[in-house]
């Protein structure tokens, strides 16, 4: 079972799973809309707009959902290559990556905030079949980068900790209950 984890890690943990939430409606909605216009060309009817906030959708979902894929394992590792290193080396590979992916996700961070900033500060709007101001499909981009910066510092921080990552302990434990769907 895992340590039990501080109170910054369980609100982390709420904020990972409120956008893993917020990513599945999004989802939803995708299927939703579909369904809805292709039922709606039977009837000879246009759901103006459509396209886009599928469009829309599909963006936030990916980036909602992020943390939570990188932390329950999801995001690609080599695993073949880390298991040949000794603990030691393999600890100061992951510090490596995770401090050199924190970096990556800052600067994605600040672009996409400074890139929804603009769009409000422009009264920036979209020029499809629906007016909307860009900021506002577009900030669910800053808040899935966030989130994700966020769970990366988390994992540095356990890796510095001298403690295993949770993706790490994650994919253990569905090894140890029959599940190789991850590593095949």
């Amino acid at each position: 079972m895992h340590a039990s984890r501080s109170f910054y890690g369980r609100l982390l943990d709420g904020l990972i799973q409120g956008a893993a939430a917020l990513a599945a409606l999004c989802i939803l909605s995708i299927c939703i809309l579909m369904v809805s216009m292709s039922l709606s060309r039977e009837f000879g009817i246009n759901l103006r707009g459509a396209d886009d906030l599928i469009a829309w959708l599909c963006a936030a979902a990916a980036f909602l959902i992020l943390a939570q894929t990188f932390q329950h394992g999801g995001i690609v590792r080599v695993e073949i290559f880390l298991g040949t290193l000794s603990p030691k080396w393999k600890q100061r590979l992951e510090i490596t990556s995770l401090t050199v992916m924190s970096i990556f996700c800052l600067f994605a961070l600040s672009a996409f905030s400074l890139f929804v900033f603009q769009s409000w500060d422009f009264n920036d709007v979209s020029q499809g079949q629906i007016i909307v101001p860009l900021w506002i499909p577009q900030i669910f981009a800053a808040i899935g980068c966030f989130i994700f910066f966020l769970s990366v510092l988390d994992e540095l921080a356990r890796v510095l900790r001298g403690d295993k990552p949770r993706y790490q302990q994650m994919a253990e434990e569905r090894l140890s209950a029959g599940d190789f769907g991850e590593t095949l």
